[in-house]
């Protein structure tokens, strides 16, 4: 069963390619959102005698508010992946916005009025970049030109002056158009870069994990040398010395013979993820770790490289941040998905584990469709699931 399904190019966001410069880039996001509840606002103040209906002025600001509000949920790291229903539901609301801000003014402006609406759609475009697929971002901005556009013909009527319905249609789209193209064309330039970046760099991971392989062999190797030496070649030293065998030689010569084949089908046995877990308590032989794994399917082995370099990179992180000395990873799947279970013991509050990890929990946001960090009677748990 195939746990990792690749995800359509279609579909790549900055926030999946490269989940930290996508955290990075909230501030620019609040920024940006700020800017477009400030816009209308201020737009109104300076002609508010063209608002002839202020009930579709309070509903246009109040369909406004409920997209920003939406973006920055939707770009907090302790919430899902943006998923395209609430991205579509953002959108309308934007539609819904310039429509209603239209029919606020509708028959009062001399000239082309309504602007603030295109402005802010183009600048909320360019706050999506981050969290949108370019292809979306291109698709709903011709959308958004063509109800402006639509809007603006609408309006031809009511213009003081000779005014060509063309240069009326360009004017109301244009801002739109601009802002939403460029965003779309900036992610596309941006994803691509970060996408040949990725290759190369799994390129270069993918050899280091042959080389590393090695030094696991030779280390399993060394584990079962040690085995033999600290307990067979005594004994066979020890038994061709004596003049006969005894009874509980020959009970000790079938309990250690039990003992070698168990530790040879045990490591042959041994899933990835107890591997793993292994190698890292390998590396830190002063401390005290207690590593489990649960993974009867073995769904580790089955998981691309990048999906296992991510639960080997969480759990070196808790073991060096968080001081953790008893960890349990749990591997399952459902509906074709893997879901991964990390449930650690730290002497660290909550509160600081969170600020510790936060960089990997932004990291695993990005890369997993769902995650959750919470704590459990003296165990914090990360939760997370691929399936994209």
């Amino acid at each position: 069963m195939n746990l990792d399904v690749p995800l359509d190019s279609r579909q790549l966001t900055l926030e999946r390619l490269d989940p930290l410069s996508a955290a990075a880039a909230r501030p620019v996001t609040t920024g940006a959102v700020l800017l477009a509840l400030a816009l209308p606002l201020l737009a109104i103040a300076l002609r508010v005698n063209e608002v002839t209906q202020p009930g579709w002025a309070v509903v246009a600001y109040v369909a406004l508010a409920a997209a920003v509000w939406l973006l920055l949920d939707r770009s907090r790291a302790s919430r899902p992946l943006w998923q395209p229903p609430s991205a579509q539901l953002f959108q309308l609301l934007l539609i819904v916005m310039v429509a209603t801000s239209v029919a606020s003014t509708w028959g009062a402006n001399g000239q082309l009025r309504d602007d603030w609406a295109p402005i802010v759609i183009g600048i909320l475009l360019v706050a999506c970049t981050p969290y949108r697929p370019a292809r979306e971002i291109a698709l709903w901005t011709t959308v958004h030109t063509l109800v402006c556009v639509l809007l603006s013909v609408a309006q031809a009527g009511f213009t003081l002056g000779y005014v060509p319905v063309m240069t009326l249609a360009i004017t109301g789209c244009l801002s739109v158009a601009i802002m939403g193209f460029t965003a779309a064309t900036y992610a596309q330039s941006l994803n691509s870069s970060i996408q040949l970046w990725h290759a190369r760099a799994w390129q270069s991971a993918a050899a280091a994990a042959v080389e590393h392989r090695g030094s696991v062999a030779r280390s399993v190797q060394q584990r079962r040398i040690s085995v033999l030496n600290r307990e067979v070649v005594p004994f066979l030293s020890r038994i061709v010395e004596a003049d006969e065998v005894s009874d509980d030689d020959r009970d000790e010569a079938r309990q250690l013979a039990r003992s070698i084949r168990t530790l040879l089908v045990a490591d042959v046995e041994r899933t990835w993820a107890q591997l793993m877990l292994d190698d890292l308590v390998g590396r830190y032989p002063r401390l005290n770790i207690s590593a489990t794994a649960d993974d009867a399917n073995d769904l580790g082995r089955k998981a691309v490289l990048e999906r296992r370099t991510l639960m080997r990179a969480l759990a070196a992180i808790t073991v060096e941040r968080l001081a953790a000395n008893d960890l349990h990873l749990r591997l399952s799947s459902t509906e074709g998905r893997l879901v991964v279970r990390w449930s650690v013991t730290t002497p660290r509050p909550l509160g600081d584990a969170r600020r510790e990890l936060r960089s990997m929990l932004e990291l695993i946001r990005g890369l997993t469709v769902r995650s959750t960090f919470h704590e459990e009677p003296g165990r914090l748990v990360v939760e997370f699931e691929y399936g994209y």
